[in-house]
This record gives C-alpha cells, structure tokens and sequence, in this order.
C-alpha cells in the first residue's frame, strides 16, 4: 500500500507541474514544462495501474498454490482411507474365514 500512496503523491505533483506551467512559464517552455509533467504523469500512472495489476496476479497465484496444495492433501487423505479399508476387508475375511 504504501507503493500506491507514493506513487498517488507523484502523480498529484506531475499534474501541479502542469498547471505551475500554464501559469508560470511562456511559449516554448510552457509547452516543455507541459510535456515533461504530462510525461511523468503518464508514467506514473501506468506503473500505478501496473502494480495493481501485479499485486492481483500475485494474490491469484497464491490462491492457486493453496488450492493445489489442499488438493493434494485431500488425495492423501482418500489414499490412506482407502488403505485402511482394504487392511479392514481382509481382517474381516480372515475373521469369517475362522
């Protein structure tokens, strides 16, 4: 979170730099100063929006390696049940053989 706040911060100051241009500056440099903040602005929007991207690509992988891994526990569990029920059978086969 503390990524997003930085980068919201830098884009509110790329977008004063706009207006400090329009106001402060004249001709040439006004469309300069214009650009440049429209440029850092850009920027920083778009690794904002690619940060937010990433962070929910991340969160979705973990999601699938837990749901992977409790799966594969799960499996384990019907093994071992199955295990159980065949040692059982043949216990009681041996029992109804006497």
């Amino acid at each position: 979170m503390g990524k997003v706040f930085i980068q919201i911060i830098l884009l509110i100051f790329s977008a004063a730099g706009v207006f400090c241009s329009l106001n402060y500056l004249h001709g040439r440099y006004s469309l300069i100063g214009m650009f440049a903040a429209g440029l850092f602005a850009g920027i920083f929007l778009m690794n904002l929006k690619l940060n937010v991207k990433n962070d929910k690509l991340n969160s979705y992988k973990r999601e699938l390696e837990r749901e992977s891994i409790s799966s594969s526990e799960s499996d384990a569990k019907v093994k071992v049940l199955e295990s159980k029920i065949e040692v059982l059978e043949k216990a009681l086969e041996n029992a109804l053989k006497k």
